[in-house]
């Protein structure tokens, strides 16, 4: 069922509000819909949606200076302000979070250690700095915001490493597929018996990455540190 929310925007004294789907606006804002269009129900313009007030052609005019629909709801929606519940707000911040914090995970190390913070640090890290998160700002772009707020807190690097890898090719296959999901392959070589690769991945996930490959090949893999930026 489609939830409706209301866009308003005041301009030149005047008061024009159109009717939303709640769902496609969240879904345009991420970036997940290309089309503006979809996320509107009808083709109205209110001065008063309560009352069902449609705003005069006049008043569209002197504000817009046009009574395209299309092109004025897109201003409301782009200028003005977008009343999702607290409770929508609330939960697409906890869903931006968690997002967030799993890829700081995934791609940055304590540079003492070489090891990545547990997510427990880093969301208790991200309570004591007061980092806002929004709930409809793209996530990559946050994330970068993210840890250059964290690193007053939390020692935070973004190291890169490459190995050699040698699997025997009866596990290629699997192996192959877990380094691709993982890692960028660089260079790979076929044998009759083994499979060889260099790899590049970010050190954050290098334990997890041959972890698996010693769970597919038995511990049969064979691997040797190239170069590391870090």
């Amino acid at each position: 069922m489609t939830k409706e929310i209301v866009a308003r925007l005041k301009k030149h004294g005047l008061k024009f509000e159109i009717l939303v789907d709640s769902e496609k606006y969240i879904k345009y804002k991420e970036g997940q819909l290309d089309d503006i269009a979809e996320i509107f129900i009808g083709d109205s313009i209110f001065s008063d949606v309560r009352s069902a007030e449609r705003a005069k052609e006049a008043d569209l005019r002197k504000a817009f200076n046009t009574t395209d629909f299309l092109e004025i709801a897109k201003k409301i929606v782009e200028e003005g302000e977008v009343q999702i519940t607290a409770e929508e707000r609330a939960r697409l911040i906890e869903q931006k979070k968690r997002r967030i914090v799993d890829m700081i995970s995934k791609r940055c190390i304590d540079p003492k250690t070489g090891k990545p913070h547990p997510p427990q640090r880093i969301e208790l890290a991200l309570e004591q700095a007061r980092i806002k998160i929004d709930p409809f700002k793209n996530v990559e772009e946050q994330y970068k915001k993210v840890v250059n707020e964290l690193r007053k807190l939390l020692p935070l690097a973004v190291e890169h490493r490459a190995y050699v890898i040698r699997v025997p090719i009866e596990h290629a296959g699997k192996a192959r597929g877990v380094v691709t999901e993982m890692a960028t392959i660089k260079k790979e070589e076929w044998s009759e018996k083994y499979w060889f690769a260099e790899i590049e991945l970010l050190a954050a996930v290098v334990d997890e990455l041959f972890s698996r490959l010693n769970s597919i090949t038995h511990g049969a893999v064979e691997s040797r540190l190239l170069k590391s930026d870090g």
